[in-house]
Protein backbone atom coordinates (compact mmCIF):
# COMPACT_ATOMS: atom_id res chain seq x y z
CA UNK A 1 0.00 0.00 0.00
CA UNK A 2 1.79 3.34 -0.98
CA UNK A 3 0.69 6.27 1.52
CA UNK A 4 -0.29 9.58 -0.27
CA UNK A 5 1.55 12.98 0.18
CA UNK A 6 -1.32 14.18 2.27
CA UNK A 7 -1.51 11.15 4.45
CA UNK A 8 2.88 11.45 4.93
CA UNK A 9 2.27 15.27 5.91
CA UNK A 10 -0.57 13.90 8.83
CA UNK A 11 1.81 11.10 10.01
CA UNK A 12 4.65 13.47 11.05
CA UNK A 13 7.09 11.82 13.57
CA UNK A 14 7.60 13.45 17.33
CA UNK A 15 11.13 14.10 16.50
CA UNK A 16 10.41 15.74 13.51
CA UNK A 17 7.29 18.36 15.18
CA UNK A 18 9.55 21.14 16.23
CA UNK A 19 10.77 21.39 12.08
CA UNK A 20 7.41 20.39 10.48
CA UNK A 21 8.74 22.27 7.37
CA UNK A 22 11.73 20.06 7.32
CA UNK A 23 9.28 17.02 7.11
CA UNK A 24 7.58 18.87 4.61
CA UNK A 25 10.72 18.85 2.22
CA UNK A 26 11.75 15.21 3.09
CA UNK A 27 8.05 14.23 2.04
CA UNK A 28 8.07 15.88 -1.15
CA UNK A 29 11.73 14.16 -1.59
CA UNK A 30 9.89 10.80 -1.74
CA UNK A 31 7.42 11.74 -4.33
CA UNK A 32 10.27 13.10 -6.77
CA UNK A 33 10.61 10.60 -10.06
CA UNK A 34 14.16 10.31 -8.81
CA UNK A 35 13.52 8.81 -5.75
CA UNK A 36 10.46 6.88 -6.63
CA UNK A 37 13.01 5.33 -9.49
CA UNK A 38 15.39 4.43 -6.73
CA UNK A 39 12.81 2.95 -4.48
CA UNK A 40 11.24 0.80 -6.81
CA UNK A 41 15.06 -0.38 -8.24
CA UNK A 42 15.54 -1.00 -4.59
CA UNK A 43 12.23 -2.77 -4.16
CA UNK A 44 12.75 -5.13 -6.98
CA UNK A 45 16.55 -5.86 -5.80
CA UNK A 46 14.66 -7.19 -2.48
CA UNK A 47 12.70 -9.61 -4.05
CA UNK A 48 15.04 -11.17 -6.19
CA UNK A 49 17.15 -11.77 -3.07
CA UNK A 50 17.55 -15.59 -1.77
CA UNK A 51 17.06 -15.05 2.00
CA UNK A 52 17.30 -12.06 4.32
CA UNK A 53 19.79 -9.32 3.42
CA UNK A 54 21.36 -9.58 7.08
CA UNK A 55 20.20 -10.65 11.04
CA UNK A 56 21.32 -6.87 12.72
CA UNK A 57 18.22 -5.89 12.80
CA UNK A 58 18.66 -2.04 13.84
CA UNK A 59 22.02 -2.72 14.88
CA UNK A 60 24.96 -1.11 12.74
CA UNK A 61 27.96 -3.82 12.35
CA UNK A 62 29.87 -2.44 15.37
CA UNK A 63 26.81 -2.79 17.19
CA UNK A 64 26.50 -5.95 15.88
CA UNK A 65 30.62 -7.09 16.78
CA UNK A 66 30.05 -5.58 20.29
CA UNK A 67 26.19 -7.79 21.15
CA UNK A 68 27.96 -10.89 19.57
CA UNK A 69 31.29 -10.09 21.95
CA UNK A 70 29.26 -10.12 24.91
CA UNK A 71 27.03 -12.94 24.11
CA UNK A 72 30.52 -15.06 23.35
CA UNK A 73 31.92 -14.39 26.84
CA UNK A 74 34.26 -11.43 25.36
CA UNK A 75 35.69 -12.86 22.67
CA UNK A 76 37.26 -10.87 20.04
CA UNK A 77 35.77 -10.50 16.63
CA UNK A 78 37.16 -8.89 13.84
CA UNK A 79 34.50 -6.30 11.29
CA UNK A 80 35.08 -9.44 8.28
CA UNK A 81 33.81 -11.71 10.61
CA UNK A 82 31.23 -9.95 11.90
CA UNK A 83 29.82 -8.85 8.61
CA UNK A 84 30.14 -12.92 7.41
CA UNK A 85 28.55 -14.05 11.24
CA UNK A 86 25.52 -11.14 10.53
CA UNK A 87 24.17 -13.09 7.42
CA UNK A 88 24.24 -16.30 9.31
CA UNK A 89 22.29 -15.62 12.67
CA UNK A 90 21.54 -12.83 15.06
CA UNK A 91 24.59 -12.02 16.99
CA UNK A 92 23.16 -13.80 20.91
CA UNK A 93 22.42 -16.98 18.52
CA UNK A 94 24.87 -19.99 18.83
CA UNK A 95 26.88 -18.39 15.11
CA UNK A 96 30.27 -18.94 14.77
CA UNK A 97 32.58 -17.67 12.14
CA UNK A 98 34.20 -20.32 9.48
CA UNK A 99 35.88 -19.18 6.64
CA UNK A 100 35.52 -23.10 5.00
CA UNK A 101 31.25 -22.85 5.61
CA UNK A 102 29.81 -23.99 2.52
CA UNK A 103 26.64 -22.03 1.07
CA UNK A 104 23.94 -23.15 3.18
CA UNK A 105 25.54 -21.77 6.32
CA UNK A 106 24.27 -18.38 5.16
CA UNK A 107 20.12 -17.33 5.00
CA UNK A 108 21.28 -15.75 1.63
CA UNK A 109 23.73 -18.40 -0.41
CA UNK A 110 25.05 -14.98 -2.85
CA UNK A 111 26.62 -14.14 0.42
CA UNK A 112 29.26 -17.38 0.03
CA UNK A 113 29.66 -15.85 -2.80
CA UNK A 114 30.77 -12.49 -2.37
CA UNK A 115 33.09 -13.94 0.41
CA UNK A 116 34.26 -16.26 -1.96
CA UNK A 117 35.34 -13.81 -4.51
CA UNK A 118 36.24 -11.08 -1.88
CA UNK A 119 38.81 -13.41 -0.35
CA UNK A 120 40.18 -14.70 -4.02
CA UNK A 121 40.99 -11.16 -5.17
CA UNK A 122 42.58 -9.99 -1.55
CA UNK A 123 45.04 -12.89 -1.86
CA UNK A 124 45.63 -11.83 -5.08
CA UNK A 125 46.66 -8.62 -3.83
CA UNK A 126 48.73 -9.91 -0.51
CA UNK A 127 49.48 -12.90 -0.79
CA UNK A 128 48.19 -16.72 -0.74
CA UNK A 129 48.89 -17.04 2.80
CA UNK A 130 47.11 -13.67 3.46
CA UNK A 131 44.00 -14.16 5.96
CA UNK A 132 41.00 -11.56 5.29
CA UNK A 133 39.06 -12.32 8.54
CA UNK A 134 42.08 -11.05 10.51
CA UNK A 135 41.89 -8.08 8.69
CA UNK A 136 40.44 -4.95 7.97
CA UNK A 137 37.87 -4.62 4.67
CA UNK A 138 40.60 -4.16 2.11
CA UNK A 139 39.17 -1.35 0.15
CA UNK A 140 40.91 -1.89 -3.22
CA UNK A 141 39.58 -5.56 -3.80
CA UNK A 142 35.87 -5.02 -2.81
CA UNK A 143 36.18 -2.04 -5.75
CA UNK A 144 38.26 -4.98 -7.63
CA UNK A 145 35.54 -7.24 -7.06
CA UNK A 146 32.26 -5.36 -6.91
CA UNK A 147 33.12 -2.00 -8.18
CA UNK A 148 31.85 0.50 -6.96
CA UNK A 149 28.48 1.59 -4.89
CA UNK A 150 25.10 0.39 -6.15
CA UNK A 151 21.99 1.80 -4.78
CA UNK A 152 24.47 3.47 -2.23
CA UNK A 153 26.32 0.39 -0.85
CA UNK A 154 29.65 -1.37 -1.37
CA UNK A 155 29.21 -5.20 -2.67
CA UNK A 156 30.52 -6.35 0.40
CA UNK A 157 31.17 -4.87 4.06
CA UNK A 158 29.01 -1.39 3.75
CA UNK A 159 29.36 0.59 6.67
CA UNK A 160 32.60 -0.69 7.59
CA UNK A 161 35.33 0.32 5.24
CA UNK A 162 37.20 2.82 5.20
CA UNK A 163 35.82 5.30 2.56
CA UNK A 164 39.05 8.01 2.87
CA UNK A 165 41.65 5.03 1.72
CA UNK A 166 39.30 3.48 -0.50
CA UNK A 167 40.46 4.13 -4.14
CA UNK A 168 38.37 5.06 -7.38
CA UNK A 169 37.70 2.60 -9.80
CA UNK A 170 39.99 5.34 -11.58
CA UNK A 171 42.73 5.27 -10.00
CA UNK A 172 42.98 1.15 -9.78
CA UNK A 173 42.62 1.40 -13.46
CA UNK A 174 45.67 3.59 -13.49
CA UNK A 175 47.77 1.90 -11.47
CA UNK A 176 46.69 -1.31 -13.44
CA UNK A 177 49.23 -3.66 -14.78
CA UNK A 178 49.08 -6.77 -16.70
CA UNK A 179 49.39 -9.28 -13.37
CA UNK A 180 46.61 -7.11 -11.55
CA UNK A 181 44.05 -8.78 -10.62
CA UNK A 182 40.51 -7.98 -12.54
CA UNK A 183 38.11 -5.66 -12.14
CA UNK A 184 34.88 -8.03 -12.16
CA UNK A 185 31.29 -6.77 -13.57
CA UNK A 186 29.14 -7.04 -9.82
CA UNK A 187 26.66 -9.72 -10.26
CA UNK A 188 22.75 -8.98 -9.59
CA UNK A 189 20.95 -11.08 -7.31
CA UNK A 190 19.15 -12.71 -10.28
CA UNK A 191 22.61 -14.32 -11.73
CA UNK A 192 23.36 -14.99 -8.09
CA UNK A 193 20.26 -16.96 -8.04
CA UNK A 194 20.84 -18.32 -11.41
CA UNK A 195 24.63 -19.32 -10.55
CA UNK A 196 23.06 -20.91 -7.30
CA UNK A 197 20.16 -23.12 -9.26
CA UNK A 198 22.63 -24.48 -11.69
CA UNK A 199 25.52 -25.42 -9.12
CA UNK A 200 22.31 -26.84 -7.16
CA UNK A 201 21.45 -28.93 -10.59
CA UNK A 202 25.20 -29.67 -11.10
CA UNK A 203 25.18 -31.50 -7.59
CA UNK A 204 22.15 -33.25 -8.12
CA UNK A 205 23.43 -34.58 -10.99
CA UNK A 206 26.92 -36.07 -9.37
CA UNK A 207 24.86 -37.60 -7.10
CA UNK A 208 22.72 -39.48 -9.49
CA UNK A 209 25.78 -40.60 -11.41
CA UNK A 210 27.60 -42.05 -7.94
CA UNK A 211 24.40 -43.08 -7.21
CA UNK A 212 24.03 -44.93 -10.22
CA UNK A 213 27.60 -46.31 -10.37
CA UNK A 214 26.74 -47.65 -6.77
CA UNK A 215 24.32 -49.70 -8.14
CA UNK A 216 26.39 -51.27 -11.12
CA UNK A 217 28.65 -52.38 -8.55
CA UNK A 218 26.52 -53.94 -6.42
CA UNK A 219 24.73 -55.86 -9.51
CA UNK A 220 28.04 -56.76 -11.03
Amino acid sequence: MQLTREQYLEMIPWWCQVYPECWTMMVDRWFTEEYLKMHMDARDHRLQMQGPAHHQGSRSLTGYKQAWSASHSGQACSDFQAWCMAHKGKATSDVSFNLEDPPEAYTNPSVHSRISEYTEVARLLHGLDHDPSTQDFDGEAIMRVGQDKKHGRFWLGDGAIDTASTPSLSQIRAWSTSESPAIRTRLTAAQHRVDALEARLEQEMRQRLELGAGHQRRAA
